[in-house]
């Protein structure tokens, strides 16, 4: 206990000594501005973006994790956390050997023929090798930093030892219930470092779309992979962000941008489970066009019912339908007891006029999530992780299409997939009018049905009330003779001792009260018998 205090207060000294570095000399001022708890002019959101990059690998993820909560985070600083690059200083070959070792044991090289060294990235989590298999298959040999989980956990302690102490002194920090969002936090890192999590990940992926052209995920060899060691099939490709280089190989920017975005829309409305982090480190293009998609640590995931709320909120916008709208809301259990539901509807109704007149292929996709997320934290909604990733993956997917071809505008595609989806929807919505016609021609037998269980299990109630009423009755009789009894006893042991003490008065007075309940003692025995 007492070392774990010390590794707390150890590395509060290395946070506070990061931040004194970069300007910044009180750890929990820097926190409110982070929060947007308070303002500073001085203190750029690209000041607070750096900074996490320079306290470490934890805090770069808890960066990441905030730029999906627009109910707790401004804007401003939203826009910045996004740009986060998950970089890390390269760790030494020799322990990234000891990992090795420690896996797969002293052996290892009867599975990989060579390892290169030099790693072709090093992130927060992992650290990424080329390397050949026996077969010679050249893969990507994913090894998960040494003792990640560990700084995870102690940075978690560290977080919450803050947010102790601001809720302390701010009744406003108290209210944005910060601890649920640092475990929730400490759970999904944790589950990102657990490289069995993104193995099964992929194979999901990779079944969604192994009769797609134009996107490819690689395969995952399981057989030689576990938590701490991810293989992968090694791809080459151009990072989708170097332009001039794709523009070299005679590509289509335009058609690329096409082929993202329709990705993109598949895995949201008719998979229902996308890849969350679609930045240009994660995604590149090949000699033919096709684009590869890696990393899947960070996954969001929609059920059935959220993707249909999904589509009725587009059909909403597209419409001026507030009740269609509303409905998502409430069915996805965002409005709290904060929310001022007339105030709140009176708002959504002016973001639906705004968009109404305007088609899908001039609305600004970013623009319009970052005018809803507005609302939202205004008017105190619970943002769903589920909704606050796809949020986060919608804005950063709009920077990666824009950064390929500058005039795009996602929302040109997604005309297409509503469509699609529309299809799957009227067949969801039928099969609801199928299942309600259904209840209604059923409905009056199971009333009859409902009507005589009624009446058999009030006769049963009425049954044990009555056997209820003769053993209350029962034992209300044994109860009287036993008070009755201890009377009786009572009062000759008490006259015996009056008579003892020659006391006669009182003990002449206690012998016929003993009599008497002597009498009465033996009367209730013969009389029920």
């Amino acid at each position: 206990m007492l070392k774990r205090k010390f590794q707390i207060l150890k590395r509060f000294q290395e946070i506070s000594f990061t931040l004194a570095k970069l300007g910044i000399y009180n750890v929990y001022e820097y926190f409110k501005l982070l929060f947007g708890l308070e303002v500073d002019e001085s203190i750029k959101p690209q000041k607070i973006r750096e900074t996490l990059e320079k306290l470490g690998p934890s805090f770069i993820k808890l960066g990441q994790f905030l730029s999906t909560r627009p109910d707790l985070i401004p804007d401003e600083i939203i826009e910045e956390l996004i740009k986060l690059q998950d970089k890390a200083s390269p760790i030494d070959f020799k322990v990234i050997e000891q990992i090795l070792i420690q896996n797969y044991g002293k052996n290892y090289k009867e599975i990989f023929a060579y390892i290169d060294p030099e790693p072709i990235a090093s992130a927060s989590i992992s650290q990424v090798h080329i390397g050949y298999l026996q077969s010679g298959e050249k893969v990507a040999i994913k090894v998960k930093r040494p003792n990640i989980e560990k700084l995870i956990m102690l940075d978690t302690e560290v977080l919450l030892t803050i947010v102790n102490f601001l809720e302390k002194h701010s009744k406003t920090v108290k209210e944005l219930n910060l601890k649920g969002f640092i475990y929730e936090f400490k759970h999904t890192t944790l589950k990102e470092a657990d490289f069995s999590v993104e193995a099964n990940n992929i194979a999901i992926f990779r079944e969604n779309f192994k009769d797609y052209e134009g996107f490819y995920i690689p395969k995952c060899f399981e057989e030689i992979s576990n938590k701490d060691i991810l293989v992968l099939e090694f791809v080459k490709g151009i990072k989708i962000n170097e332009i001039e280089k794709i523009k070299q190989l005679g590509l289509d920017l335009k058609k690329i941008a096409e082929d993202l975005t329709d990705a993109y829309f598949k895995m949201v409305f008719i998979d229902g489970i996308y890849h969350a982090d679609p930045h240009p480190g994660n995604l590149f293009v090949q000699k033919d066009g096709t684009i590869v998609c890696i990393d899947f640590g960070m996954v969001g995931r929609l059920s059935k019912e959220k993707k249909k709320l999904l589509y009725e909120h587009i059909i909403a916008v597209t419409t001026v339908d507030i009740e269609l709208a509303m409905n998502f809301y409430e069915g996805l259990d965002m409005i709290t007891e904060k929310t001022n539901i007339e105030s709140f509807q009176a708002e959504i109704e002016i973001f639906l006029e705004k968009y109404h007149n305007k088609t899908l292929e001039k609305i600004d996709l970013k623009e319009m999530v970052l005018e809803l997320l507005d609302i939202i934290r205004e008017h105190h909604l619970k943002l769903p992780t589920e909704l606050a990733y796809l949020g986060k993956t919608t804005i950063n997917l709009e920077g990666t299409v824009r950064t390929i071809y500058p005039n795009y505008n996602l929302t040109e595609r997604l005309t297409n997939f509503v469509k699609t989806s529309g299809i799957d929807y009227l067949k969801e919505k039928a099969q609801d009018l199928r299942r309600i016609a259904h209840m209604g021609y059923n409905a009056p037998f199971k009333l009859e049905k409902l009507y005589r269980r009624l009446i058999r299990e009030r006769l049963t109630i009425r049954f044990l009330i009555k056997d209820m009423e003769l053993i209350q009755e029962f034992y209300k009789h044994q109860i009287n003779k036993i008070i009755l009894v201890l009377l009786f006893v009572g009062t000759l042991i008490s006259s015996s001792l009056f008579f003892i003490a020659e006391k006669n008065d009182i003990g002449d007075t206690l012998l016929i009260l003993a009599i008497i309940f002597g009498f009465l003692s033996i009367y209730r025995l013969f009389k029920d018998r």
